[in-house]
């Protein structure tokens, strides 16, 4: 039996996926692990919860909705995560942009099937896509594992890769320009379609796109391609769900309401946490998958890192671009058609199924160009889904769920964010009607939510979902920032992982993956017995 009164081997601090992955490998490896969640429910980013009183059987997606990095993971394998219900469904087209007149252009995973479909509207565009299909496809030989590995040490599949893909120097040669080119310039100089050019705006709103360095946001259609996209059954919270009963078969623990207020200290290392009721809890080690910058520049005390990784800490940009997240989730009485556009494809494709997007490639400029210099976009520019329609578990018989998400709007309008909040969701779900026939008149409830209540829900600073802002260079050893890129920290005890850390947010489960292995290693090497003499 273990002693209750001993210090727990790793605490993690937050039950979103990432934290859930990590918890769940160290206590396979033979780890004793706790868990801690300031929220009242686990999930984080990707929870999925009944938030509407008036709607208690809407299971509504309170962050991401679809996954494809996961996919290469290997997590659900890993963990054995069916033995605990969890089912992927495949989203295939995983994006299709639509023409307000009714065309429509699907983004398969297979992309001939998307290149068929473009020589509808352009041969040229085809053959030009097609292209950039391969090149994509040839990144992932060594994005993916380098992905799945320790930001600062090459795996041993990575190695194993490089010499085949440097076979495919003529493919990868045009990336070279992912991260010098804009996002803007990248696609004006391959492609005309009106169609193509504003979906390819609108899958990967991560940066402004007419800044220098951009272009890499485009990696995410390589994944797609490569892997597929899969949404979970019973919502995105379904993985958390099975990652928490896989932890506690293995003998792990979860406690939620129990927000953490500071780190504690012995010495020069970290011993553990103290939450906002005063109860202190004693690991060797912590390991903090909230984000970085709350850990190094707030829950550590001041003064622990050096003088220059303390500012480096505090600096770690989560607010330089002006730009933030608007989400809405809306509870519908019925279900949703899109009629015209279902009529135009011929091919049987139900578009209430996948995420659709209609806003035109100029739309997108101009959005970015106004949320930059805090104005509200005149037309926004947003992505929408009916999760209810793949996954029929999250909402009563006959009736739906509506979810809709822009990256592209001003984190510190001028014009407050409260006087505007209505206005925004009347006219996001009045646009969005025009596509979702019955949306308008079907509504229950909704939530519209940007950077003030994302940063209260989720416990994130200045709103920012992806923990540190998605620019270029930060990200493998420099994310979230030089000197905090290899998940250890530079403060005995404490290590971090989540969205902020290698290789990037969304919905892969990566970085707690890598991070618990790489702290599964160190104590193989003997870091952990060394740290845990500070209890004896």
């Amino acid at each position: 039996m273990p002693d209750p009164k001993a210090p727990t081997d790793v605490l993690v601090i937050g039950a979103g996926h990432n934290g859930l992955v990590a918890a769940c490998y160290l206590a396979k490896a033979g780890f004793t692990v706790e868990v801690v969640e300031a929220s009242p429910t686990i999930g984080g980013m990707i929870s999925t919860n009944p938030i509407f009183p008036d709607a208690p059987g809407h299971q509504i997606n309170e962050g991401g909705i679809q996954a494809s990095l996961f996919r290469s993971s290997g997590i659900e394998e890993h963990l054995e995560l069916k033995k605990y219900g969890f089912k992927q469904i495949i989203a295939d087209p995983f994006h299709v942009h639509l023409d307000p007149e009714g065309p429509s252009l699907a983004f398969w995973k297979d992309p001939a099937k998307t290149v068929e479909e473009l020589r509808y509207f352009s041969p040229k565009d085809a053959r030009a896509y097609e292209a950039f299909a391969r090149s994509l496809d040839a990144a992932m030989d060594l994005a993916i594992p380098y992905m799945n590995g320790h930001p600062l040490r090459p795996s041993a599949q990575l190695m194993r890769e490089l010499p085949a893909a440097l076979k495919k120097r003529k493919e990868l040669l045009p990336l070279t320009t992912f991260l010098t080119t804009s996002h803007k310039e990248f696609i004006e100089e391959r492609f005309d379609t009106p169609l193509l050019r504003g979906a390819l705006a609108s899958m990967p709103p991560f940066c402004w796109m007419s800044q220098d360095g951009t272009a890499w946001a485009l990696i995410y259609i390589a994944m797609c391609h490569r892997t597929n996209s899969a949404r979970f059954q019973g919502g995105t919270g379904a993985l958390t769900n099975s990652l928490t009963q896989c932890l506690i078969e293995h003998g792990g623990s979860v406690r939620v309401n129990s927000r953490v207020s500071e780190l504690v200290m012995r010495g020069s290392a970290v011993a553990g946490v103290r939450l906002g009721n005063g109860e202190e809890l004693l690991a060797t080690t912590t390991l903090a998958s909230c984000s970085p910058k709350a850990t190094l520049a707030q829950l550590l005390p001041e003064g622990t890192l050096p003088d220059h990784l303390e500012r480096r800490a505090h600096a770690i940009p989560t607010n330089v671009l002006e730009t933030t997240t608007l989400k809405i989730d809306v509870a519908v009485s019925g279900r949703l058609t899109m009629p015209r556009h279902n009529a135009w494809r011929k091919d049987g494709l139900d578009l209430t199924e996948p995420i659709v997007s209609w806003q035109t490639y100029e739309d997108h400029i101009d959005a970015w160009n106004s949320a930059v210099q805090r104005v509200y976009p005149e037309n926004e520019c947003f992505i929408g889904i009916v999760p209810s329609r793949l996954d029929p578990t999250q909402a009563p018989d006959g009736q739906d769920t509506f979810w809709a998400w822009s990256g592209i709007f001003p984190r510190n309008p001028k014009v407050p964010w409260d006087e505007m909040r209505e206005q925004i969701g009347n006219k996001v779900l009045k646009e969005s009607s025009l596509y979702y026939e019955g949306l308008d008149g079907m509504e229950i409830s909704r939530r519209v939510m940007s950077a003030p209540e994302l940063e209260e829900r989720f416990n994130v600073p200045d709103g920012n979902v992806y923990h540190v802002e998605p620019v270029g260079m930060r990200f493998g050893g420099l994310r979230p920032a030089q000197g905090f890129g290899g998940y250890e920290t530079p403060v005995p005890g404490l290590w971090i992982t989540g969205a902020g850390t290698h290789p990037t947010g969304g919905i892969s489960g990566l970085p707690g993956k890598n991070a618990a292995e790489a702290l599964i290693k160190a104590n193989r090497d003997g870091a952990l017995t060394r740290l845990k003499k500070r209890f004896a």
